[in-house]
């Protein structure tokens, strides 16, 4: 025990001054996962892996998938071993058996799944990351999507994805996206600006299914947009139903087909907009003090609304554990 809670110490220490995004923790949400075609032809894969850092016990891992459009989730959990890795080359087809569509996953720890683990979140902390992409025959290209934990609220807040890149001209393409964990619909509004701060798409509505994801295309031309995210939920006042939105952009390279994955990176209110951009002085010393950070609670309200399906099997080979059903 000692040897394990000086290990994951280190590692809060390692990783305390980089994106939250890369930070140990017992819950995250990865925003988008496939299994689908494509434009052009192209087939799109969600690589997935689980790291258990804890030296003396396994970890059971609770993972959620939550569809686009929404509709009932399922369940699955795996058991990682001590210090190991567990992954999948196409997680939506090992783990959930789905062969045609995509969707969003929380990830988590849970006390009760874990029962000879101390309740703490450094023992029951692990990492998670993904990497969606299409297997061609020239070679794999794809975009990196990590875990991540804070969120939006309804609480005029805002969130910016910048250099993003959507032009007929060029054939630069943005999509832009989210999952809402809540149990209402609700609306994410998107301001779009030029490279000199011009408005270019103003309060821009897109519905976001409750417990579900949505993408699309973003709906104006530029080579070097800035975009603005923000939450309206009409269950923003209940204590159980609000809704925690993680937005983010994907851009696709004309030529080479190559996704590149933005998170929005700086969350500012609306008063630090003006007309010439984004004023970075809005920032809060302490990141984590805007937004929502989701934690077991929450979490635990967003896996009981869906289907437990049981859990999975692992079988190890050269790479590790291999996620199966």
């Amino acid at each position: 025990m000692k040897t394990s809670r000086l290990l994951l110490a280190a590692l809060f220490l390692t990783v305390a001054s980089l994106p939250l995004a890369a930070q140990v923790n017992d819950t995250y949400i990865i925003t988008a996962a496939a299994n689908q075609g494509g434009a052009n032809n192209t087939r799109w894969l969600t690589q997935f892996s689980i790291f258990n850092p804890q030296l003396d016990h396994d970890l059971v891992v609770s993972v959620t998938f939550l569809p686009t459009g929404g509709a009932q989730g399922a369940e699955e959990r795996i058991t990682v071993p001590r210090n190991s890795l567990a992954f999948s080359d196409n997680i939506l087809l090992d783990l959930f058996g789905i062969a045609n569509g995509g969707g969003s996953l929380l990830v988590a720890t849970f006390p009760e799944d874990n029962p000879g683990v101390p309740n703490t979140v450094l023992d029951r902390s692990f990492l998670v990351t993904t990497n969606t992409y299409n297997n061609a025959s020239s070679g794999t290209y794809g975009q990196t999507n990590p875990g991540v934990w804070i969120g939006m609220l309804d609480d005029g807040i805002t969130a910016i994805a910048q250099n993003v890149r959507n032009s007929s001209r060029s054939g630069w393409r943005t999509n832009i996206g989210a999952v809402n964990l809540g149990r209402c619909s609700a609306t994410l509004r998107v301001n779009v600006y030029d490279a000199d701060g011009n408005t270019i798409l103003k309060n821009a509505p897109f519905v976001m299914p409750p417990l579900g994801h949505f993408q699309d295309r973003l709906p104006v031309d530029n080579d070097a947009a800035t975009v603005e995210f923000w939450v309206e939920d009409p269950c923003a006042s209940s204590n159980t139903d609000y809704a925690v939105v993680f937005p983010y952009a994907s851009t696709i390279d004309p030529r080479s087909g190559d996704p590149q994955y933005q998170a929005p990176m700086l969350l500012a209110p609306l008063s630090s907009l003006t007309s010439k951009g984004v004023r970075t002085t809005a920032l809060a010393s302490d990141p984590t003090s805007i937004g929502k950070k989701i934690d077991t609670k929450y979490a635990r309200g967003v896996r009981e609304q869906a289907e437990y399906r049981g859990m999975a099997t692992l079988m190890h080979d050269a790479k590790g554990w291999r996620i199966q059903r």
